[in-house]
């Protein structure tokens, strides 16, 4: 059964009886009106007062919260954030337990409500608070001990992780951590949920979990895209359709051209086509239509033109024509008595 609490009420409830520069103060640094937080010195001009006043007035004004909070019925919101950190493995990184108690609300305020239940979360003293380091996110949790499970948790992946080799595949990082996770004894959900709180462990547009500092998980640069959506697509992808499917993605414009100069620069990629690109990890064969031939008849022997056709089509986007005419270069190819042909480099 949902838990029922109303941000605003509760934020009215504890600023209450404070003096006016209180709580003007703690509205500002707390971004409780809306808008981004505001400095000491952004308060101290609008009051006339210096910033270490500002910061008095500011600790005074905590101080006077933290008495008097006993005395505010915060029930409804501990409930709520109580039963809703339980439901995820009793903790939660900063930034998406704030989003989610915030949907929880009655009244779900857009402007300010965000910044009044981290508010409510920090005056209420009700969690515990873990701040951004280097290498984790800020999260609340509800005991030490759920910390250390799920700190454990996100060590062993990444060592499990960096014991492998350098070439492994991203899906191999998936197959580690769901054997982690198995053996940890917990759902997949809380294992997922423990991983965001790790820097080194992120997921990808496509929903791919995996090491942050992967190019797939985390592409930069226009290349990295093209080869994250290259590889999801599994098929030639033109560079004007490749550049559409990545602004999708990315949520934003991006250059055809851009595209196109950056495949041609990298060996991951083999033109199919008229601008048409696909994978040289799917097996396809780099080359002029003459250098691809040349490929199949070592690689399968004499065969009759259709047979070359029908192979080098399966890859690559020529004329048949295209491979006709190359056949009949004499100075590479050599039609045989039965009509098949063979290579002469």
């Amino acid at each position: 059964m949902a838990v029922n609490y109303n941000v605003n009420q509760l934020i009215k409830a504890v600023l209450a009886e404070m003096p006016v520069r209180h709580k003007k103060v703690i509205e500002g640094r707390y971004s409780l009106a809306g808008g981004d937080p505001l400095t000491l010195a952004e308060l101290g001009g609008a009051y006339s007062l210096t910033r270490e006043r500002i910061r008095q007035i500011e600790a005074i004004a905590l101080k006077s919260i933290q008495e008097k909070i006993g005395n505010v019925n915060l029930g409804g919101f501990v409930k709520a954030a109580v039963n809703y950190l339980k439901s995820v493995g009793n903790l939660k990184r900063e930034d998406l337990l704030i989003r989610d108690l915030s949907l929880l609300a009655e009244d779900k305020d857009e402007t300010a409500g965000a910044s009044r239940v981290k508010f409510l979360l920090e005056v209420c003293g009700k969690f515990n608070y873990a701040k951004e380091t280097d290498n984790y996110h800020a999260y609340w949790y509800l005991t030490p001990a759920d910390q250390k499970k799920a700190v454990g948790f996100v060590v062993k992946v990444l060592n499990a992780w960096n014991s492998r080799k350098n070439n492994a595949e991203l899906a191999d990082f998936y197959k580690t951590f769901t054997a982690l996770t198995k053996s940890a004894g917990i759902t997949e959900a809380v294992a997922l949920n423990y991983s965001s709180l790790s820097k080194e462990i992120a997921m990808n547009c496509y929903g791919d979990l995996g090491p942050s500092s992967s190019s797939e998980i985390n592409p930069k640069t226009s290349r990295d895209w093209a080869y994250l959506v290259l590889k999801k697509e599994s098929r030639p992808i033109h560079f004007t359709e490749l550049a559409q499917l990545i602004a999708k993605l990315k949520s934003g414009s991006i250059h055809a051209p851009t595209v196109h100069n950056e495949l041609i620069k990298d060996a991951r990629f083999v033109l199919v086509g008229k601008g048409t690109y696909s994978l040289k990890e799917f097996g396809i064969v780099p080359g002029t239509a003459r250098e691809i031939i040349n490929h199949y008849i070592k690689k399968h022997g004499p065969m009759k033109a259709k047979e070359v056709v029908q192979l080098v089509l399966k890859d690559r986007l020529f004329k048949e024509n295209t491979i006709f005419i190359n056949l009949q270069n004499k100075r590479h190819f050599k039609r045989l008595d039965d009509g098949r042909y063979t290579t002469l480099v």
